[in-house]
This record gives structure tokens, sequence and C-alpha cells, in this order.
């Protein structure tokens, strides 16, 4: 080992029932640098993580921490290491507050009471690091899923990891909330902290990464410098396919979905007013809505889905809509796929084929037959991967859970599909197969309305894009006005621009 390499896994072997997660691999991690680890879902990423944060263990071979063989049979014994993971899947107490949870079994004490102000004041030290102070005494259940990441983080850094494990950390954040950790990252690097970092936003790896690792089928496919990677390097390994060259949606011009006036009242004070959005949505389009974590795209989807009060005109078909409750709303033809899929959208306890099934329930009565019909039409056309449907939900990788979603919202027969941040935490073949999907979909005539803090996806997936900044509607452009530049622009708060149109962005 050289004085480089800080943390070693050598001939790391993984077996599970039928399945072989990794093939006796070796993964050096450099010291004081950004580890880029990708892969696609199943390629064992995830399996090698959890051995180095000491939650499994491998079958075969050993961990070395600086030239020393180390033993983590537990979290624990890797926190003792200096090991630190977040997970994508946040591990946070919504019943807590902030200071509560990133003091969560380790409380800070004095003459054995616990030591509340120390705690609130490191809390606060930890979020001001990150780019986003905040109140430390809110339950966590009221925060949203990018601030409850960033409670996450806090957490790790208040403890201090030597080597900090992020799995795909920027997944709920806004592209202001990104770069203000990419800072933070870059201060802690310096500073002697070893990273290893997971993600499936190849623009953000190759704008971090020091050093790259790819896996495919549980074996290790690519080593390299961030000198020799580039983005076709990465795809190229980690699929074993090129880059996606699919041309650009043509836009539709058949209105379809009217929204008038729309009114969302705040339900906290860390939310956005909106106020008096106009636009309209048309038959077969797929319309993309960007914005910063904070614009109000999220509030937009779930009031549009009856998730939360509203007022304002909605029209489907020339028939107005009542946005009652979310029962009602797919009733009228709108269904939403929610952001958070482990928090609001599967049941774990339920197999792959009853999670489907749901989506049909709202009536009072279902027919066996036709039922097991449908959902086994549905996981075929969305080409779900999995041998048996009967299967738990849980045997899924992220990017199948995903379309198990979307093969519950089509057992409605909707006539608009809402989704918000639709390919999150799924890797880069299972979203190229799920805006095939949702373009397929849109080609038969079916509305589509998503929200992305992802500019590329955005880019990628949109006949046309609406831009929210701050509540209210900035920009609405399509192809080939959708340019990083113009959505960038167009979303950041501190710049005052007047609303524009296509024609009006200079490229």
């Amino acid at each position: 080992m050289t004085d480089d390499i800080v943390l070693e896994a050598r001939g790391i072997l993984k077996r599970y029932p039928g399945v072989t997660a990794l093939d006796r691999i070796d993964f050096r991690v450099h010291r004081n640098a950004i580890n880029v680890l990708i892969g696609e879902n199943g390629a064992g990423k995830s399996t090698l993580m959890r051995i180095l944060a000491g939650a499994e263990s491998a079958d075969t071979g050993q961990i070395l921490l600086e030239g020393q063989p180390i033993t983590l049979r537990s979290p624990r014994d890797a926190s003792a290491q200096g090991i630190a993971i977040v997970h994508q899947e946040l591990s946070i107490f919504p019943n807590l507050d902030l200071s509560e949870n990133v003091f969560a079994g380790r409380e800070l004490t004095r003459h054995a009471l616990i030591d509340r102000p120390s705690e609130d004041e490191r809390t606060n030290s930890a979020l001001s690091r990150l780019g986003k102070p905040m109140p430390v005494t809110p339950q966590a259940s009221t925060l949203s899923l990018g601030r409850r990441q960033l409670v996450e983080l806090a957490r790790t850094l208040t403890h201090g990891a030597k080597i900090l494990i992020l799995d795909e950390p920027t997944s709920a954040l806004s592209l202001t909330e990104a770069e203000s950790l990419f800072r933070v990252l870059a201060e802690l690097k310096a500073s002697g902290l070893t990273i290893i970092y997971i993600s499936h936003r190849l623009h953000e790896l190759l704008y971090l990464g020091d050093y790259f690792t790819v896996l495919r089928n549980g074996r290790i496919v690519g080593e390299a410098p961030r000198a020799d990677v580039s983005r076709n390097w990465i795809v190229e390994r980690m699929s074993n396919r090129g880059l996606n060259t699919t041309p650009a949606p043509t836009a539709a011009t058949t209105p379809l979905l009217r929204v008038r006036n729309f009114t969302i009242p705040t339900q906290d004070d860390s939310e956005v007013s909106i106020t008096g959005l106009n636009f309209t949505l048309n038959k077969g389009e797929i319309l993309g809505i960007y914005g910063l974590l904070g614009s109000g795209r999220t509030e937009l989807l779930e009031a549009l889905a009856g998730a939360r009060s509203s007022a304002g005109t909605l029209t489907l078909s020339e028939r107005k809509l009542s946005l009652d409750s979310t029962t009602a709303t797919v009733k009228q033809g709108i269904v939403l796929v929610p952001e958070d899929r482990q928090r609001d959208g599967l049941v774990p306890e339920l197999s792959i084929r009853e999670n489907i099934a749901l989506g049909s329930l709202h009536g009072l009565f279902v027919h066996r037959a036709k039922l097991i019909q449908r959902t086994q039409q549905l996981a075929q056309d969305l080409n779900i991967a999995a041998p048996n449907l009967d299967l738990p939900i849980t045997t899924l990788s992220g990017g199948n859970q995903q379309k198990v979603l979307l093969a519950r919202c089509l057992m409605s027969n909707p006539s608009v599909l809402l989704l918000d941040e639709p390919t999150r935490g799924v890797d880069a073949g299972a979203k190229l197969e799920i805006y095939n999907i949702l373009r397929t979909l849109a080609s038969k005539g079916l509305a589509i309305l998503f929200t992305s803090s992802e500019i590329e996806e955005t880019q990628t997936l949109a006949t046309r894009a609406l831009v929210l900044c701050q509540g209210h509607i900035a920009a609405d452009l399509t192809h080939p006005y959708i340019s990083d530049e113009a959505l960038f622009t167009a979303a950041s708060p501190h710049i005052s621009l007047p609303h524009f149109t296509s024609s009006e962005v200079t490229l």
C-alpha cells in the first residue's frame, strides 16, 4: 500500500442466495480526495459501502486502514475507526427536532444532564457550514426532503469522520444547495477529510471527482484519475452502452389541462408563496417544471394532485375540476408519482403486484382476474425486472421500484401524469428506460407534467419547460432554447429578470 491509499478493500467476495454481489474485488480509496464510485443499480455499490461501513460482513477478503487490517463487525466499529456513511434513504427521526436528530445516541451531557445549548450551537455551526442555517427546534417531520438530507449531513460533520461515504447526497438538493455542498466538500477535503462519493449525476461526478472506480455486475471494470475520465468513459464502462442520442421531442399543441390564477397557501414559514400561476398542458406533451429548492415546484404538483389546498380554476378537456382530495383528483384523471418513493409511494410490506394494484382501489369492487391481468400487462409494458410479481417490493432495484409506482398510476388510466423528480436515485441505464417509457406514453396521448432539479434531465426529457422562481413562472421555453444558461438564469432568485419566452432567450 502506498501513502496515497488510506483505505483498501482486498479480494472482497460477497454472495447472497443465487447472487454474487461482489466478485473478489479490490477497491482503493485515495487520501484527501473525492473518490467517485459509480455503477448501475445492482452493480454492487451499496453492498461494498455497507461492508466498509460495518453494516455487512464480506464472505472473504480483508479491509485495511492506513495499511493495517481492521475488523468491522458493526457501524459502531466503523465509526470508531473514523468511517461514516450518509445513506440516500435518510435515517431521520421525524418526531425529534434538528438538534436531537444530530445528536441522537450521542447526546452531549453536563452534570449528568443533556447539554442542549451546546448541542444547538454545534448543530447551528454544522448547518451554517452546509450553507443552510435554519432553526434547530422544529420537528424533522416538518422539513422538506432536501432539508432533512442537510440535517443528515450535519450529523456526520458534527461527529468528525475521517472517511465520509456519501450516497446520492444531492438527489434532493437544488442546484444552489448542491453548489453549497460542493464548496463544503472542497473545504473538508482541504482540511484532511477523505470522501467516497456515489451519484448517478454524471455532471457532478466529473466536476467533483479526483479518482473514479466503476462497478458492473459485482466487478470493477474501470479505475482512473480524473484526467483520464470523460462522460463517455463512465457510461460505456458502467452500462456497456454509449451516450443517449435520442433527439429532443417535438412540441404538442392540443390544450388538455388549463391552469388559471392558481394559488397555493403556504403551510409554514419555510414555503414559498405561489399566487396567480397560469399555464396550459397539452395532450401528448411532456412539460418540465424546473426550479431550485424552494421555488414551489413540489408544492405545485402536490396541489394539482389534490394533496394540499389551493384556489383557482382548472379545466381538463373543458371540464372544471375539483381538487378536494387525492382520491377525487385520481377519479378526474390526474395522478402523481411522488418525489420520495420510500416515504410517500411504496408499501414495503406488500408484494410488487399488490403495490401496483393499489392504483385500482378507488372503487368498492375489484374484479380479481382482471386485476391480475392488468398488473401483469403493465409490468410487461414497463419492463419491470422481476421473475415473479408476488415477490416483496423490497427485492427490486430503485429503478424498478420507480417503474412500479408508474404502473400503479397507470392502473387508473389517467389523462394527466404528474411526476416529482421522476428519476431520483436511479442509475443511468434506468433513467434512459424511464425516459423512453414516458415518451411512449406521451406518444399515445398522455399529458405528462414533471418537476426536476436536474438541468440535464429537463433538457433531455421535456418537450417544453417552465421555470419556477420564488413561486412565479419566470420562463416558458421550448427546444432548442432549453439551455443551461436559460434555465439557471431564470431559476436564480438573485437575478432580476422579466418573464421571457423562447424567442427572447439568447443562447
